[in-house]
């Protein structure tokens, strides 16, 4: 890897806070999305809502499918590309895995916020 890995003194403390529990197999296997999982998760369905209303088409769930796949579709290429073969890995590359990491949990999310109704 380049660059420096510094240890952080005295180490940092960050506090997630969970909001929303997707528990689809039952009890066990569950997937817990945090606030800031929930704010991307609406404003993205707000702006697959802004995009609808300019198609002058209501939002439909399977708009927001397709969204989720682009996003799944997005993070496989950037795993291909940043991570896939060569010997290291940048800082910058592993920004753009997490960044589309959570940008697939937020379409993931707001799939799920719009099937339950509470979407826009």
């Amino acid at each position: 890897m380049s660059g420096d890995l510094k240890r952080i003194e005295p180490p940092q403390q960050l506090i997630e806070t969970y909001t929303l529990r997707w528990q689809p197999l039952g009890p066990g296997a569950s997937f817990a999305f945090s606030a800031s999982d929930e704010t991307l998760a609406r404003s993205t369905l707000a702006a697959l809502h802004q995009a609808s209303w300019e198609l002058k088409e209501p939002l439909k769930q399977q708009m927001v499918e397709q969204h989720r796949m682009r996003a799944a579709i997005e993070l496989m290429r950037i795993t291909a590309q940043n991570f896939g073969g060569r010997g290291s890995v940048n800082v910058l590359e592993l920004v753009e895995g997490q960044r589309a990491w959570h940008a697939l949990r937020a379409a993931i999310l707001a799939e799920k916020i719009k099937e339950a109704g509470e979407g826009i």
